[in-house]
């Protein structure tokens, strides 16, 4: 407990999954949290719940499509408690229905994607690194996702905005490392948020497959990770891309079929 003993941090997309996993742990690890969330309603039932835990937590609406909004949220951290010393850019998303290949796509993806997940983060870095400067440093920390280490056949521009991250988050680490901040991302596999649930259950056998933990992977996983970024524990990492996947990209893609195809010849089943 108190590994972020009176620390300010700020989680967006906090109302749900991997955002309220991680403003929740935060707070009991001693952190006053900014809930930063599109649902107000929602943001503010998370931040009533840590504060019903015994800790120190505000809501906060934040469209982060709207710099004015991103603008705010920065104004009610400063405002609220006076400080900021971790923030967690954890909002983002897409529609994989419209977000297909390239030239399959949905054309109107592209801009929405890049604005959700890279430009939002972007802005709330530029806005946040000030106030935080101020507070003595700090650390960042940037969701990206596995879709930006590896090609696929969709989401095409979640993808790339996520790839986006990476590349940022490199250089915010190398303009202000010596200044104090840190900046790192996490890359989650497939997490079981509300989002992923509602995926056939044929999606998940195969994500399951190629796993090499024994389940899928909770918001607590991710959580736990932006925990040990925005900590002291981790004041000598900076710059780094932090995979939370299971071990699905450790591994030759091949691996899977392999091991079946083993275990068949050694029943004397394949050839």
């Amino acid at each position: 407990m108190g590994r972020l003993q009176d620390k300010v941090a700020i989680v967006t997309g906090a109302a749900l999954g991997i955002g309220r996993a991680s403003a929740r742990l935060m707070a009991r690890e001693g952190a006053k949290v900014v809930v930063a969330d599109l649902k107000l309603d929602a943001a503010e039932s998370v931040a009533a719940a840590i504060r019903a835990e015994g800790g120190r937590a505000s809501a906060v609406h934040l469209d982060a499509m709207d710099r004015a909004s991103i603008e705010a949220m920065i104004e009610h951290t400063r405002s609220t408690w006076g400080a900021l010393h971790v923030l967690h850019n954890n909002v983002g998303g897409t529609d994989v229905a419209r977000d297909t290949t390239l030239t399959g796509m949905d054309w109107s993806c592209w801009d929405g994607a890049i604005n959700l997940n890279l430009t939002s983060t972007v802005y709330a870095c530029r806005c946040a690194i000030p106030l935080m400067l101020a507070s003595g440093g700090g650390a960042i920390v940037n969701t990206t996702s596995m879709v930006a280490l590896s090609g696929d056949v969709r989401p095409t521009a979640y993808a790339a905005a996520k790839g986006g991250v990476i590349s940022f988050t490199r250089f915010v680490a190398t303009q202000y490392g010596r200044q104090g901040i840190r900046c790192n991302a996490i890359a989650p596999g497939l997490i079981l948020t509300e989002r992923a649930t509602p995926r056939p259950q044929a999606v998940l056998d195969i994500f399951e497959r190629q796993t090499l933990a024994k389940r899928h992977g909770e918001p607590e996983d991710i959580a736990y990770a932006a925990l040990f970024l925005a900590s002291d524990e981790s004041l000598f990492i900076n710059g780094q891309i932090i995979e939370v996947d299971g071990g699905v990209h450790v591994h030759n893609p091949t691996t899977a079929d392999l091991v079946e195809w083993a275990g068949r010849a050694s029943k004397g089943g394949a050839t």
